[in-house]
């Protein structure tokens, strides 16, 4: 894959049956892909280096993204929508040229509308992935 810039990043959020790109996105996080290590190093450990043991557990964190806001956007709707749900909901991000799409389920944890006098409105979005991903 070659160098791109950051510009055109496409976060997709289920609406209906269809997972549709989310409006008006200013900034986006790419969630961090976590795997989880145990300290294992024991008296008789050689060297006194600590060792460490994957446990096989892994995790996507959670991140974040900018919204120029509009309640009426059908994507900000789903949003609010999955905030408000207690099932996760399915979503996807994809890098600038689409070379690469990350798909998950996905709880919206917050939500924070933003009005400076000198800004836009906007609304930061937490996006907590949960699950394994899959990507193509």
């Amino acid at each position: 894959m070659a160098t791109q810039g950051g510009y055109g990043v496409i976060l997709k959020i289920m609406v209906s049956t269809t997972l549709t790109a989310v409006a008006n996105v200013i900034d986006v996080d790419f969630p961090k892909f976590k795997k989880f290590l145990a300290e294992s190093t024991a008296h008789d450990s050689t060297s006194g280096y600590q060792t460490w043991v994957a446990t096989g557990k892994r995790a996507l964190e959670s991140f974040t993204c900018t919204l120029l806001w509009e309640d009426s956007v059908t994507t900000h709707a789903a949003m609010v929508t999955a905030f408000s749900a207690d099932t996760a909901v399915s979503m996807s991000i994809q890098d600038p040229d689409g070379n690469e799409i990350i798909a998950f389920s996905a709880h919206i944890s917050g939500m924070e509308r933003m009005s400076k006098q000198e800004e836009a409105f906007t609304c930061e979005v937490e996006i907590q992935p949960t699950g394994a991903p899959t990507i193509t």
